[in-house]
């Protein structure tokens, strides 16, 4: 597994704008995110994922735009130029020694990486969910007017921080709680300046001036910047390949990455291969005891009810440990945790949410390599034996490997012998504990 890269600084005018390198290339790729802070989007397993497979085929350049992570922040006194962003990408493009670069920018990043390639020649441009100008005017009928651009600020200002808006742009299904990810992006008082210097720029009229072969990719679903946008851009740039891709999220890292980087890896190599991503994790399985007697007691009506209500409490529980939702199995969940000691805690929470439902869960644990494949899919032995552990399990119980009990020394978990177990399917028998947590559980 690719770790996250150190940070690196480009200085421009006194200014220091972070960056990071990953993979080896070629090609050169600069990832262009706009308002996101990138190097965040490294710490969170499940964009980093995205970052990983885009370094697979690439020597990856991200970098935090001015004003987010580690970069510098904005003079807020006065407002700042378009401009000052596309010569922060040169200085970061400089530092990096870039050579024959494929620019791939989204969000107001499009913007930045187009406005330089209409002044530099690249090997490449690849733009997602972008926009060549967000206000309305007579020859810009996709544009916005001033009543949503101005409720927009306003949110900004006011709401930033609450998580709201950041659900808006991609969903989170699991990971850091959205208002902590939105604070840590940036403060209110930077997001509102770079959301004016975003809301006055116009780059149409050098959009025709991009003689670099370029790929523009949008969502159609996009609510937040619809497609028409990225038609609009396609149009402007001479040669440029629109592709529409199925979906709805602005920030498509998160829930649609595999799709777009697809036809990212094909037009920059000119070839899909399967990327596999091996990382150390823990698995977590969980199950309703007894579901399939107990749904013919309630009826179907009510047990859907019942379902509903359990995911609805056992994500709160993932979130609040910070697992990785990966697999609804219809009465329990597949969960991966970058840390043992938070998958058990996580179990025995999970257990104590639905107990006023009148249901049971059961959960198994295990440690070691899992194959993250295309699509997010997983493979590996180590989500065989956290399934098998959990369907050993009794009502109320955790069963844990030999590998989670090691991982959770001086955790305040302990552990109960249950000898060896054979597990079906694998082979060899294995040490089998059982959890106990006896500290305050955080609920």
């Amino acid at each position: 597994m690719l770790s996250a890269p150190p940070i690196q600084f480009a200085v421009r005018e006194g200014a220091h704008i972070a960056f990071q390198v990953a993979g080896t290339g070629p090609p050169d790729l600069v990832f262009v995110a706009g308002s996101m802070a990138t190097s965040l989007a490294w710490e969170d397993p499940v964009t980093a994922r995205a970052f990983r497979r885009l370094a697979s085929f690439s020597r990856l350049i991200t970098y935090d735009q001015r004003g987010t992570g580690y970069s510098d922040r904005f003079d807020t006194s006065a407002e700042p130029a378009f401009e000052e962003l596309v010569d922060d990408l040169d200085a970061v493009m400089t530092r990096a020694e870039t050579h024959d670069p494929v620019l791939f920018g989204s969000h107001n990043g499009g913007a930045v990486a187009a406005a330089y390639a209409a002044g530099h020649p690249l090997r490449q441009l690849v733009l997602c969910n972008t926009w060549a100008r967000l206000e309305w005017a007579e020859d810009f009928p996709i544009g916005f007017n001033d009543v949503i651009l101005d409720r927009l600020e306003k949110r900004y200002q006011s709401e930033w921080g609450e998580g709201r808006i950041y659900n808006e742009f991609a969903p989170r299904k699991s990971g850091p709680p959205p208002g902590d990810a939105e604070l840590a992006s940036t403060s209110q008082n930077q997001l509102v300046t770079i959301f004016r210097i975003n809301r006055r720029y116009d780059v149409r009229a050098v959009l025709p001036n991009v003689e670099t072969p370029t790929l523009v990719l949008h969502m159609a679903e996009n609510m937040n910047v619809p497609a028409a946008h990225g038609r609009f851009v396609a149009d402007a740039i001479p040669g440029a390949r629109l592709v529409l891709l199925p979906g709805s999220d602005h920030l498509f890292l998160r829930n649609h990455a595999a799709a777009v980087i697809d036809e990212v890896e094909e037009f920059v190599t000119g070839r899909h291969t399967p990327f596999t991503d091996r990382v150390r994790m823990t698995m977590l399985f969980t199950d309703i005891v007894n579901s399939t007697p107990l749904a013919v007691s309630v009826g179907d009506e009510n047990w859907s009810a019942l379902i509903e209500e359990h995911n609805d409490r056992v994500r709160q529980q993932v979130a609040a440990h910070g697992g990785q939702d990966l697999k609804s199995t219809g009465d329990g969940f597949l969960v991966a945790f970058e840390d043992a000691p938070a998958a058990v805690r996580c179990a025995f929470g999970a257990m104590a949410a639905v107990a006023d439902l009148g249901l049971e869960l059961r959960a198994g644990v295990h440690s070691g390599d899992v194959a993250l494949m295309d699509k997010a899919d997983l493979s590996g032995i180590a989500v065989h034996v956290a399934q098998r552990l959990c369907a050993g399990a009794e009502g109320g119980q955790v069963l844990a490997s030999k590998t989670v009990v090691d991982e959770c020394a001086d955790s305040g978990i302990t552990f109960d012998e249950r000898g060896e177990v054979s597990l079906k399917g694998l082979p060899d028998p294995w040490e089998v504990f059982a959890a106990r947590v006896e500290m305050p559980l955080d609920m």
